[in-house]
């Protein structure tokens, strides 16, 4: 009889504990509520767009083991570097700049682009977002002016869960010359192993498959020493001139890379095939593929 009352007895007191427990919290939760109904639309929006705002700087560095032009092959043995600094925030400015390093030429340091625009998200998972924005092309060589600018629109989209989607992005070039291009993409997402889900620490999964469309002509400026004596050089070339001239299909690529991620820490490794379209002279061209690898990490300003 006595330890079934003290067994009763215990039973009580925690039922009154969490009953007490209970009163305290549900007080707190009362004046949360009182505090957020005291608070107009605009406060509440005030909020929501302070807890969102963002700013960040990436940096990242990309390196192929082999160089092609619309995923042509012109008959140069080379690699490349690109490297680019690019800063974002929440309110849809960016701006950046980046460079390419080309391992044959003279000088190697041969294209500088700096990039300014807009962008802004759509939809409850921002799945949808426009960009619009300017790039200026800086050649070390003085004579690679036929396309000094482009303005650039582009349009992404992807699913909730971010695993499938598309982009669309177009860019009109001009200098000495002008022309358009375009890329039409699908693209995955795939995890392939979580390490550490609250840390960010996975292995993902990112193919790639573009289109790219194009009108403008390739430079051939920066070429003239490398090729000069090439007979594809000296034969084609004008017949390469003539067949830009029309908006068509250019080169099919296909990116097939696996993507560490380490919170703001990426490095990626990937395997790519580029499918170009041949001229209207030519029979048939030759598929091309070449290794990347890549590393970016992204500051956080805020």
């Amino acid at each position: 009889m006595k330890k079934s009352l003290i067994v009763l007895l215990i039973i009580v007191s925690n039922q009154l504990l969490f009953s007490q427990e209970n009163d305290e919290l549900d007080q707190e939760v009362d004046e949360i509520i009182e505090s957020l109904v005291t608070l107009d639309d605009e406060d509440l929006i005030d909020i929501i767009k302070e807890l969102n705002k963002y700013q960040v700087i990436l940096t990242s560095v990309d390196f192929h083991n082999k160089t092609y032009f619309l995923g042509r092959d012109l008959g140069i043995d080379q690699y490349n570097f690109t490297s680019q600094l690019m800063y974002e925030n929440s309110n849809g400015i960016f701006a950046g700049i980046s460079g390419t390093l080309y391992s044959e030429f003279d000088p190697k340091w041969d294209l500088t682009v700096l990039t300014a625009g807009y962008g802004k998200s759509f939809g409850k998972k921002d799945n949808l977002r426009v960009e619009l924005g300017y790039s200026r092309y800086l050649f070390s060589d003085s004579d690679s002016n036929d396309f000094e600018n482009s303005i650039d629109a582009t349009l992404h989209l992807s699913t909730n869960s971010g695993t499938f989607g598309s982009s669309i992005s177009s860019a009109y070039l001009f200098g000495d010359r002008s022309g358009f291009q375009s890329y039409i993409s699908v693209f995955g997402d795939v995890k392939v192993f979580d390490f550490d889900v609250k840390k960010g620490k996975n292995i993902s999964f990112h193919p790639d498959l573009s289109f790219q469309f194009a009108s403008e002509n390739i430079d051939t400026s920066r070429f003239d020493d490398l090729l000069s004596d090439s007979p594809f050089f000296n034969t084609i070339v004008d017949r390469i001139t003539n067949s830009f001239e029309t908006f068509s299909l250019r080169n099919i690529q296909l990116k097939l890379p696996l993507v560490f991620e380490l919170n703001n820490l990426q490095i990626e490794a990937g395997y790519n095939i580029n499918f170009p379209s041949a001229f209207e002279f030519e029979s048939s061209v030759e598929n091309t593929s070449f290794f990347n690898i890549g590393l970016s990490y992204i500051f956080d300003l805020k």
